[in-house]
């Protein structure tokens, strides 16, 4: 889910748990059944088009990095270790869809 999406869930979160269910990892693993992962990734940039060789760049930064034509993508994994918990926290907060 996206940051936005996670940001949503957890204010739902906070109204129903006592604070110490989201603040801490392991207290969040044992009552809600996940555990939070912050995750960014490069992916390749459908909207990318590759520049022209500029004569007048000492050493062009773009032909260097193997992030040429890709993007940076910030998401929020949640890894759950109880199906039952998961089936809860869908019925409860949803996918974080609004």
């Amino acid at each position: 889910m996206t940051p936005a999406q996670w940001h949503s869930v957890l204010e739902r979160i906070k109204q129903r748990e006592k604070p110490s269910v989201y603040l801490s990892r392991e207290k969040m693993k044992e009552v809600l059944g996940f555990t939070l992962r912050d995750h960014r990734e490069y992916v390749k940039d459908p909207d990318y088009v590759k520049r022209p060789p500029d004569d007048s760049e000492w050493y062009p930064i773009i032909e260097l990095g193997w992030y040429e034509g890709k993007m940076n993508v910030h998401t929020i994994r949640l890894d759950f270790y109880d199906d039952q918990k998961r089936t809860m926290f869908l019925l409860k907060y949803g996918n974080g869809q609004d």
